[in-house]
């Protein structure tokens, strides 16, 4: 265990709260980032990069003259004590919270903690888990209002006290009745909003995946939001597909690049080749300002052709990560995701001839998965010729097209969302046991990279003392802590003590159903 502690670069930084001053009496908006898993095992080869999120509504903020903070408690390895302290010096007019739902239990703490310390502040919340369940976080007293949708003007015309009635895209409380205003209309031009506030984190508290960079120091991008694709257990399903323009991602990439000295980009987008003619157009100007950086993206089985995939590696991209899911036709069908087979090996061969690297996603714990499938899900990713494969147990998020479906029928075993990290199975299964399934994912990883032609690969793509060290720690944990769930330590165990039922506005009823999130945030459902 000493060897793995001191290998692994993440853990080499000095844990070191950011030292936060406020220029004045007190700053305006706070944005917080919760913490969300459990560390340790597999969650030591996972990424940690910048929430994109907050960083874009800080620029936002800041471009309209507000003096704005960031606390990404999850990074930074914060505790609920030294998170008051920060609430209690900084003490901020507004705090706006993150909720994924991993975040649930966490996010009603931090909200709880800063109303304690700072009575007169105003705390809003958003994210995909708040606007799909809007009620459930408006019981917390001390949360104020749920942004639904992009956060952006949402959170302007908040911290400028605009009326709450008049705010679109905004739920809250009057006297103890939720009340919702109907959606903002989406903009179609990202280019509206500033580049995100990288000025206001600590670089030294990010880093990539294991086996995912070419080069050091990495960070995140978006280009575009949203997802045409209409996958049932994906929160972007469905959402309208919307992007910066080629010229302002040029130039971000640009100012990443020779302003903060980063070599690496990761491509957030959820399908990065969603636009081709976009993609071509960026990687022309990449390529034609000689941007010196690499970087990897998303893209699907349909949305990968040969002239994109020769340029994309001429302009830097060294690995393309693809969800592939599941080999069985019906299980594919059954989450929205019909794509042929034959296009993933397409995919995989038409990379490899351009020296990209593929990784490829799957899932497991399907209702109606059994033994014969998920060894069909393995045996195809073999086949495939994968660089990298990563295995997942189906998780149904609130939001999500999977989790209504689940919900109405009554199959989902527990909503304990601290919980919901994709490596547990929490719905009722039709011919498996929860047992059999997390067996089946550990077991599948050694099946696949155990081999000698995938250790071959590993071995001859180690270029630095990085990859060295990364593939150390990577077959530490999976021959001495068998691929562990991600393990609870004392930092998360202290997010975790809210009882939302103590603190609950027990007036204040939940819908059976959440919503789905393109409907929140494209339709009038609320009216």
């Amino acid at each position: 265990m000493k060897l793995l502690k001191h290998l692994n670069r993440r853990r080499t930084f000095k844990k070191n709260i950011i030292v936060r001053k406020p220029q004045r009496d007190r700053i305006d908006v706070l944005l917080v980032y919760p913490i969300w898993v459990k560390r340790g095992g597999r969650g030591t080869l996972q990424r940690m990069l910048p929430p994109l999120g907050i960083l874009s509504i800080a620029s936002y903020l800041e471009e309209h003259d507000f003096e704005v903070q960031i606390v990404d408690i999850h990074a930074e390895e914060c505790t609920p004590k030294e998170f008051g302290d920060i609430v209690s010096n900084l003490r901020p007019r507004f705090v706006g919270i993150t909720v994924l739902s991993t975040h649930f239990l966490p996010a009603n703490l931090i909200a709880e903690i800063a109303k304690r310390n700072i009575p007169d502040t105003k705390v809003i919340v958003g994210g995909v888990h708040a606007e799909a369940e809007p009620e459930q976080m408006l019981r917390n007293p001390s949360i104020d209002a749920v942004c639904r949708g992009d956060g952006e003007e949402v959170m302007l015309e908040y911290v400028r006290n605009t009326p709450n009635q008049e705010i679109l895209g905004l739920s809250y409380r009057a006297n103890s009745v939720v009340m919702h205003n109907g959606p903002r209309p989406q903009s179609d031009d990202l280019d509206k909003y500033p580049f995100p506030a990288y000025h206001l984190i600590n670089f030294n508290h990010y880093f990539p995946p294991v086996a995912s960079y070419k080069d050091l120091p990495a960070m995140n991008v978006l280009m575009t939001r949203g997802c045409p694709g209409k996958c049932s257990f994906c929160n972007s399903a469905k959402t309208t597909l919307r992007g910066r323009s080629v010229e302002k991602m040029v130039e971000l990439i640009f100012m990443l690049r020779y302003t903060y000295g980063i070599r690496q980009i990761y491509f957030y987008d959820d399908t990065f080749t969603a636009n081709p003619r976009v993609v071509k157009r960026f990687c022309d100007q990449v390529i034609d300002k000689k941007i010196d950086v690499r970087w990897i993206c998303y893209v699907r089985g349909d949305m990968f052709k040969e002239p994109l995939a020769k340029l994309m590696s001429v302009a830097g991209c060294h690995q393309v990560l693809i969800g592939i899911e599941s080999a069985d036709a019906s299980i594919m069908k059954g989450i929205g995701k019909s794509i042929k087979h034959s296009r993933y090996k397409n995919v995989v061969d038409i990379a490899h001839k351009y020296n990209i690297e593929v990784r490829g996603s799957f899932i497991i714990g399907h209702r109606n998965e059994t033994m014969e499938t998920m060894e069909g899900t393995l045996n195809f990713a073999k086949y495939l010729d994968l660089d990298f494969y990563q295995v997942n147990i189906l998780t149904p998020y609130p939001g999500t097209i999977l989790y209504r479906e689940l919900k109405e029928k009554n199959l989902i075993l527990h909503e304990k969302f601290e919980r919901y990290g994709q490596n547990e199975v929490t719905i009722k299964l039709e011919h498996l046991t929860s047992e059999q399934v997390s067996r089946f994912e550990n077991v599948s990883i050694y099946r696949f990279f155990l081999r000698p032609k995938i250790i071959a690969r590993q071995l001859l793509r180690l270029s630095n003392w990085h990859h060295i060290k990364d593939l150390i720690v990577a077959t530490y944990i999976m021959l001495f802590e068998g691929l562990s769930k991600h393990k609870d330590n004392s930092t998360l165990e202290q997010w975790l003590e809210y009882d939302e039922e103590l603190n609950s506005i027990k007036m204040i009823s939940v819908p059976k159903l959440p919503r789905l999130t393109y409907q929140v945030r494209q339709e009038s459902i609320y009216q």
